[in-house]
C-alpha cells in the first residue's frame, strides 16, 4: 500500500465532521430565525389589517353622522353626538347607510366605547333613531383590542377642538364642523381619525 491509498486518519476524520457540525448549526439557526421572522411578519400583518377595518368602519360611521336626536325606548331624547368629556365613549346618530333589511338607506344610531380593564373598543348599533324596543340594539361588537385610550374631540371656529361634545350651553341636536377621534394602541401608538362634517 503506497501512501496515497491508505485513506483518512482518525483526526482528519474528527476534524471534517467538527466543520460539518459547526455549518449544520449555523444553518439550523438561520433557518428557525427565518421561521420566527416569518411568525412575526403574519402575527404583524393580521394586526395591521384589523386596525385598518376598525378605523375603515370607525371613518365610516363619521362621516355618516346627522344631526338628529336619538329617542331611546322609555328615555328623554340623546344628542345627534354625544361624547361626554373624559369618558372612553361616543354615540353618533347616523343616515344615509344601508340597512340589513334591503330597504335602502336609513337612519340608525352607534356607540362606541373603550373598557379600560380589557383595552377592548366596541361597537353598537341600533337601526332606528327612534327604536320601539331595547331589543333592537345591536350586540356589542369587538372591534379593536389593545386600546389604552380613547379621545374624542369636536371642532368648532369659534373654539377650535375641544375635548367633548355637546357643550353644555349648546344645541343638542346640531354636529361640530369636524370630529376627531384618537385611539392610543399599546404597540402602534396614537391612531387618528379626523372627518369634516362641513
Amino acid at each position: 500500500m503506497t501512501g496515497r491509498d491508505r485513506g483518512l486518519t482518525l483526526l482528519e476524520l474528527v476534524v471534517v465532521m467538527a466543520i460539518f457540525a459547526v455549518i449544520a448549526l449555523i444553518g439550523a439557526q438561520v433557518i428557525a430565525q427565518a421561521v420566527r421572522s416569518d411568525a412575526r411578519l403574519t402575527e404583524t400583518s393580521e394586526a395591521s389589517a384589523e386596525v385598518a377595518f376598525g378605523l375603515a368602519l370607525l371613518r365610516n360611521d363619521l362621516g355618516a353622522a346627522v344631526a338628529l336626536p336619538f329617542y331611546p325606548p322609555g328615555n328623554l331624547a340623546l344628542p345627534a353626538f354625544d361624547a361626554p368629556a373624559r369618558q372612553a365613549r361616543f354615540s353618533l346618530s347616523l343616515g344615509g347607510q344601508p340597512g340589513f333589511d334591503g330597504a335602502g338607506p336609513g337612519q340608525a344610531r352607534v356607540t362606541w366605547s373603550l373598557n379600560p380593564v380589557t383595552g377592548v373598543v366596541t361597537r353598537q348599533h341600533w337601526p332606528a333613531l327612534i327604536p320601539g324596543d331595547t331589543r333592537l340594539a345591536g350586540p356589542e361588537v369587538t372591534v379593536f383590542e389593545s386600546i389604552t385610550a380613547l379621545t374624542v374631540e369636536g371642532y368648532d371656529a369659534a373654539d377650535g377642538w375641544t375635548v367633548g361634545y355637546p357643550k353644555p350651553d349648546e344645541d343638542t341636536d346640531a354636529l361640530p364642523d369636524a370630529i376627531r377621534v384618537t385611539l392610543e394602541h399599546a404597540t402602534l401608538g396614537p391612531l387618528a381619525t379626523v372627518v369634516t362634517l362641513r
